[in-house]
């Protein structure tokens, strides 16, 4: 997450999941991995909610819509292994481990808790320079100032790496990054005729060696993140589910 323009933040993944969720038949079901102050996860409009970061920042007990919402102060991995259920959820927003093992684990736990016409956003998935990819966010943040005189604190992690996986080992899914109006997301849903070719990253990065996948190669193959801006990026994702609920009909 950009930590230096956090009202943004929450202006823009708010504003982002609330349009997707009001884009389909109620009730509807959330899932956040990540969750840490709650700002987010407060603002998001769903019958259900679930909540989930090894620390909250926040109490839960006197947290608002606390009737309709759950909080797991658990790991991700514990979460996804103990609390399995028959609900699948139609939103899960993944904001946890800036790391790409981490990450990638929790969209493959991810899939197995949505069904055929869920989303999953993914956070921090386009880095703004080479700094914000660093796996240690001080170290990310402190590198920069001394490099380059920015104060910023933007941080991103290694989470671009996540991409090439889907790519390579999920060619029935479909995505696409939003690249304006706030942080870069990745929406991923499962689509009738996925739109994402997978055999160029295959062919080109072959066994698919993941300490090759450096900054260098992540703005080489920007392409292949299927960049675009907010409107039509969720505009592309409502409208593939809408024709699969059409499809999916008797």
């Amino acid at each position: 997450m950009d930590r230096s323009s956090s009202h943004d933040s929450i202006n823009y993944s708010t504003r982002r999941i609330n349009a997707l969720l009001g884009s389909m038949p109620g009730p509807r079901s959330y899932l956040e991995i990540g969750v840490e102050t709650g700002q987010t996860f407060f603002e998001i409009s769903a019958d259900r909610k679930t909540a989930v970061d090894p620390r909250f920042l926040f109490d839960s007990d006197l947290a608002p819509h606390h009737e309709a919402s759950e909080f797991f102060q658990i790991s991700s991995d514990q979460f996804f292994c103990e609390f399995q259920r028959d609900l699948k959820y139609d939103l899960v927003f993944l904001d946890g481990l800036h790391t790409w093992e981490q990450t990638y684990r929790d969209f493959c736990n991810a899939l197995l808790v949505t069904h055929d016409q869920s989303i999953i956003i993914l956070d921090d998935i386009f880095p703004c320079d080479v700094f914000s990819c660093n796996r240690d966010q001080v170290e990310a943040v402190m590198m920069r100032q001394f490099m380059t005189g920015d104060p910023s604190n933007a941080w991103h992690g290694d989470t671009y790496k996540v991409i090439p996986l889907i790519r390579t080992f999920h060619p029935l899914l479909s995505f696409c990054t939003i690249i304006s109006d706030g942080n870069p997301q990745a929406v991923v849903w499962r689509a009738t005729a996925p739109i994402n070719d997978p055999s160029c990253i295959i062919q080109d990065q072959g066994l698919l060696n993941m300490s090759s996948l450096d900054y260098l190669w992540f703005l080489r193959n920007q392409g292949l993140y299927n960049p675009m801006n907010e409107d039509d990026a969720l505009n592309l994702a409502m409208h593939s589910l809408k024709v699969k609920r059409k499809e999916d009909l008797p």
